[in-house]
């Protein structure tokens, strides 16, 4: 025992280890007695001192050192010879005492014994080792395992919180997207018979709101925006200023219009709100359809300035079909598919022949079909310019006739308007004094004052075509660079006591600040004598001419 304390730590109390070490002996001396012998019971020997946690490396050589060198001695043999001599030789009852215990054990003796012994201790080292190897290994399995837990617990909780941020949005900790659309088809598949309403919220001017009270604020905002319409419904954050709200067993469209009219009541104060809603049974539906349709329903609200918007299947159609059609123009236009119409424009005084307006034309839709459609598609402005060069091509082959040619409020935004203009009738050899650009009254004519004053600097004449329809006053027309002004054809479509006052009030001014005046949309006889009497410039309509292909000769 004091030999295996200095060798190492041995763990628990004194008196049981003692107790273990001595079976240890016993079973030893037993195995060195045994017949048969059996040298591998050594080995078990030195597993139970690795067992008993005596597993210092210095434990193994204490106990080889100790059996090799004092075992013998007890034993037997030479080695006892040698010692029971020294003992004599100094005197006592050691040697006496040392002979007793010899002859107690009694067994082999000599070489013999000393040959058990080495060959038990060579088993009992291997058994040693072996067990500290298995220690080892099972300890290093073990922390394999540990570390393996807790690997996976911090991959989970990774995972949980990867989850969490792929599904939800930062900034309100709302599902986002991705979340509802899984919601949703979870939501269809268990609730089939059922029907569903979507509520989709827009916040108006957002981008405004974080730009004037900034970041942090707008996350405030959108914050408190979640915390109130939550109690209405399953809520999701889409985009920054998008919100959904999913109902379940509605009985009707009118029940999410009471959710959209509520939405707009809760946030009245802080922000406007725009919605589109979508309300049908949850059959045969799914996430993307649903999203698709009630974001058409939030872009027709924007339209058409209602709150909220509906969805409805048969403009969902509409739309769908325009969008075909809108798609096949760049290839129409490619193919030569556009022509002009020319109708005449006449003197009223006389009814000569003055000029023609060129009007577009596609044989698969009317100009008021294709024209919107180029112009939300971009395709206006190569469209423009085509029929632009197409017109003025015509009207330079044929002295004295005005060329007028409509030009898009759209094609005002472009920033290489003045140049297409003055790079095509530079090509097509037409004179710019007898080039007539009309524009149609909108607000955008007001908003791009200064293209229009680039355009009349080229020598060519402005009109300001469909004159009184709201969007410019003449006040506003004494500071534009308009040559003519083109009537409204409203102004001749319902004759009542007083139009012919009107229409000369209104000759009267814009002569008086030297623009012409053109009437559109004559038809008859009166309306022509009318206009006349009323000092109108020039005329056109059905009345003088329909639009042709050719010029009029």
């Amino acid at each position: 025992m004091r030999g295996v304390v200095a060798a190492g730590f041995v763990p628990g109390v004194r008196s049981r280890a003692r107790a273990a070490l001595r079976d240890l002996l016993e079973e030893f001396v037993a195995a060195v007695r045994a017949e048969p012998f059996d040298p591998s019971r050594g080995a078990r020997i030195g597993a139970e001192l690795v067992d008993l946690r005596m597993s210092a490396p210095p434990v193994l050589g204490t106990t080889v050192t100790l059996f090799a060198g004092r075992l013998p001695a007890a034993m037997g043999g030479p080695a006892g010879d040698e010692t029971r001599q020294r003992t004599a030789a100094r005197g006592g009852p050691a040697g006496d005492e040392s002979r007793q215990r010899t002859a107690a054990m009694g067994g082999p003796a000599g070489d013999e014994t000393r040959q058990r012994i080495m060959a038990l201790l060579g088993t009992l080292s291997t058994g040693f080792v072996a067990a500290q190897r298995d220690a080892a290994l099972r300890a290093a399995e073990e922390m394999n395992r540990a570390e393996k837990i807790h690997w996976r617990g911090v991959q989970a909780d990774l995972q949980r919180r990867l989850q969490q941020a792929l599904l939800h949005r930062p900034d309100t900790g709302l599902p986002n997207e991705q979340y509802l659309r899984k919601h949703l088809a979870e939501t269809i598949a268990g609730r089939g018979g059922e029907r569903l309403g979507l509520c989709l919220v827009s916040l108006d001017r957002y981008d405004e709101v974080t730009d004037t009270l900034g970041h942090e604020n707008g996350v405030l905002l959108l914050a408190e925006v979640a915390r109130r319409l939550r109690p209405l419904g399953f809520l999701a954050h889409l985009a920054d200023d998008q919100f959904a709200i999913l109902l379940v067993g509605t009985g009707g469209v009118d029940d999410v219009l009471k959710v959209a009219d509520r939405v707009s009541r809760l946030l009245a104060h802080e922000v406007a709100v725009t919605a589109g809603v979508v309300e049908r049974a949850a059959a045969g539906t799914d996430p993307d359809g649903w999203l698709h349709d009630a974001r058409l329903a939030l872009r027709w609200a924007t339209q058409d300035n209602a709150r909220p918007g509906v969805f409805e299947a048969g403009r969902a159609e509409d739309d769908r079909r325009r969008h075909r059609v809108a798609a096949t123009i760049p290839a129409a236009l490619a193919a030569g598919e556009f022509t002009l119409r020319y109708q005449p424009l006449v003197r009223l005084a006389d009814r000569a022949v003055i000029g023609v307006e060129a009007l577009a034309r596609w044989h698969r839709l009317e100009p008021r079909q294709f024209i919107p459609m180029a112009e939300r598609t971009g395709v206006i402005h190569e469209l423009g310019r085509h029929l632009l060069e197409r017109a003025c091509r015509a009207g330079a082959a044929r002295e004295g006739l005005r060329i007028s040619v409509n030009v898009s409020p759209v094609q005002l935004a472009a920033p290489g308007l003045v140049a297409t203009v003055a790079d095509v009738l530079h090509r097509t050899g037409l004179p710019a004094g007898r080039l007539q650009l009309e524009i149609t009254e909108t607000a955008a004519v007001i908003e791009h004052r200064a293209v229009l004053d680039r355009l009349a600097g080229l020598g060519l004449r402005l009109a300001l075509d469909d004159f009184g329809t709201g969007y410019a006053s003449l006040a506003e027309l004494v500071t534009l660079p308009f040559a003519e002004v083109k009537l409204a054809a409203e102004f001749l479509a319902v004759p009542r006591s007083g139009t012919a006052e009107v229409l000369r009030g209104v000759v009267g001014l814009c002569h008086a600040l030297g623009v012409t005046v053109t009437a559109e949309g004559i038809e008859t006889a009166e309306q022509e004598r009318v206009l006349r009497e009323a000092g109108c410039d020039h005329g056109q309509g059905f009345l003088f001419g329909r639009p042709e292909d050719g010029l009029p000769s």
